[in-house]
């Protein structure tokens, strides 16, 4: 076989294999959140570690919605904002795009305001791919 057809071949295997585990993790969060009120909250809890919430973006499973995923990301950022004189405002959140308001300024600290940007981007990337 030639090299395009091997990796067309591996290409389709690692699909399935991607679609496999996507169905699986699709079923174990129905199955949570069919359970009631502590299958949510162990979801929720799940989706709160790094790794797992990771699998769940990828397979658009994410127990928490992405305006609740945004806001929370700019939630933890904002701390480190303010002390360096400043803060985020989300504006809006339209086809998976967030327009955010960086407001103040920082006016004695060594923090550049790319600096803040990549930390909110940082975060937003992480809580919405």
């Amino acid at each position: 076989m030639g090299e395009s057809a091997v990796r067309d071949v591996a290409d389709e295997l690692v699909s399935a294999v991607v679609r496999m585990y996507g169905a699986g993790l699709e079923r174990i969060m129905a199955g949570l959140f069919a359970a009631g009120e502590d299958g949510e909250q162990v979801a929720l809890a799940l989706s709160g570690d790094e790794l797992v919430a990771t699998l769940l973006l990828i397979h658009d499973l994410h127990p928490v919605s992405l305006p609740d995923r945004v806001q929370q990301a700019l939630d933890s950022v904002r701390p480190y904002m303010e002390s360096h004189g400043g803060d985020v405002e989300l504006l809006s959140l339209t086809d998976g795009v967030a327009r955010i308001h960086l407001q103040g300024s920082c006016s004695d600290c060594s923090a550049s305001s790319v600096t803040l940007e990549l930390a909110i981007k940082q975060a937003l990337e992480e809580a919405g791919p």
